[in-house]
């Protein structure tokens, strides 16, 4: 399954990148998403911008990921490597649970736009799960697309201060 998520901000790219990678505002929005995330390493460049972050999801038991789950703990690995020059990130990101069987790629693209800049997020699901696969597919997506909506209106507020 692809999906393609935009969102517009009233800051230049350059602006955007530097809060995107900036470690405060990412803690806050973690907390924010109800996200448990850990800084596992973040190497810059004058070119590019390597992180790795591992993040575990606060999830409600009565919802269908948290029922999915049951008493597991589900965490995930996003590692993105970013390239300055051009302003477009891969990324991954490498669940705890079936790493074997759930992918999920993609990248994080910054355009100028107007009078502000476009963040572009391309993504490709792929579960490997004989009869409900796809149904795993559009579940991740949907977090994916509600994940970056909320991110959107945090990062919004947050550039309104």
């Amino acid at each position: 399954m692809r999906l393609v998520v935009e969102h517009s901000f009233a800051v230049t790219c350059d602006a955007y990148e530097s809060l995107y990678f900036d470690e405060p505002f990412n803690a806050a929005l973690g907390t924010a998403l109800g996200l448990g995330r850990e800084l596992v390493s973040l190497d810059r460049t004058a070119t590019r911008i390597v992180r790795i972050v591992r993040c575990e999801p606060k999830r409600d038991p009565n919802s269908p990921g948290g029922q999915a789950f049951g008493k597991s703990r589900a965490s995930f690995v996003e590692e993105i490597d970013y390239d300055r020059t051009t302003r477009v990130g891969a990324w991954k990101t490498v669940p705890n649970v079936f790493p074997d069987r759930v992918r999920s790629t993609g990248t994080l693209e910054l355009v100028a736009d107007g009078a502000g800049v476009k963040r572009i997020v391309r993504a490709e699901v792929v579960v490997r799960a004989f009869g409900f696969g796809g149904r795993i597919e559009k579940l991740i997506a949907h977090e994916i697309e509600q994940s970056y909506a909320k991110s959107a209106a945090f990062t919004t507020a947050w550039l309104a201060r």
